[in-house]
């Protein structure tokens, strides 16, 4: 019985999905001037936790299902889906995790529950045709991520608009990267299943230059985004927010670019993408400069 729950947990990714959490809750309390403390705890926000949870974590099931041959090759021993959890079991949690998702959503606003719709029809067709294509099954990953800070806007009309869609830009572009990353360290086993994406259509080499243009854009967007926030708050480029984001995102970012002109092996595109994970978060850490107004 144990072993099923760890299993489940393991297969909803509950570490993504803290993360995400984590992010909803400081974009939806950082990026609002007006909002209290106890909103984060109204039912109605809760009800858009959960279906961001339940959504994210129907996305991982069908994900997984979808993908039991061929991450038998890129990674055998985290297959849970036909070990653990029955394929029926998995399909009938992926179902009703989006019923419930959608349902949640619908309590808040019709607006929302579209929107949550989408993001959940999306996901299941990433899975299905999307995931090992050239670029789109990327794109829509980074936008699934983005989409998490971005459907705040209809939520609460309160929210800073330009700040929201600011760290919705960031959150897109810096898991693009990943995913074309993490294609590229799972190149051997997509080979195997003749999948199409960057890194087995153009090769290694054209797909590390590819890497090395979106993180010079990604790191141009970190300067606009000091840009925008120095603006609203009638500042200088010289405070703890440019601080910040300068040590925790632009200066790693940088590094990363030396790191995939050098990457060779596996290891290599493992790393950048741990580092790529961290800088997001440290990223969106940032967002608490925007309530706290700490100069």
């Amino acid at each position: 019985m144990n072993n099923i729950i760890i299993s489940f947990f393991k297969l909803i990714r509950y570490k993504n999905i803290l993360i995400i959490t984590i992010t909803q809750i400081f974009s939806y309390f950082f990026l609002n001037d007006l909002i209290k403390f106890n909103e984060i705890f109204s039912s109605r926000f809760l009800y858009l936790i959960g279906a961001t949870f339940l959504s994210a974590a129907a996305g991982y099931i069908i994900n997984d299902y979808m993908d039991i041959k061929l991450d038998m090759v890129n990674k055998p021993k985290s297959v849970i889906i036909g070990k653990y959890i029955s394929r029926r079991w998995a399909i009938f949690l992926h179902s009703a995790f989006n019923i419930l998702a959608i349902s949640l959503a619908w309590f808040i606003s019709y607006r929302v529950a579209v929107l949550v719709f989408i993001c959940s029809l999306l996901l299941w067709l990433y899975s299905q045709f999307f995931k090992k294509s050239f670029l789109l099954g990327n794109i829509l990953v980074a936008l699934m991520t983005a989409s998490t800070i971005f459907i705040l806007i209809p939520f609460d009309n309160r929210i800073n608009l330009i700040a929201c869609l600011a760290y919705s830009i960031f959150a897109f572009f810096s898991n693009l990267i990943r995913e074309i990353i993490k294609d590229t360290e799972d190149i051997k086993g997509d080979f195997k299943f003749k999948a199409n994406t960057i890194p087995i259509k153009l090769g290694v080499k054209k797909t590390k230059n590819i890497l090395v243009y979106l993180q010079i854009v990604f790191i141009v967007g970190c300067f606009i985004l000091i840009f925008i926030y120095n603006e609203i708050n009638f500042l200088n480029f010289i405070n703890l927010f440019s601080i910040y984001i300068l040590i925790t995102v632009l200066l790693p970012s940088i590094y990363i670019l030396f790191l995939i002109k050098k990457a060779d092996i596996k290891k290599d595109f493992t790393l950048i993408s741990f580092l790529l994970k961290l800088i997001m978060i440290l990223g969106i850490l940032s967002m608490v400069f925007w309530k706290l107004n700490i100069f």
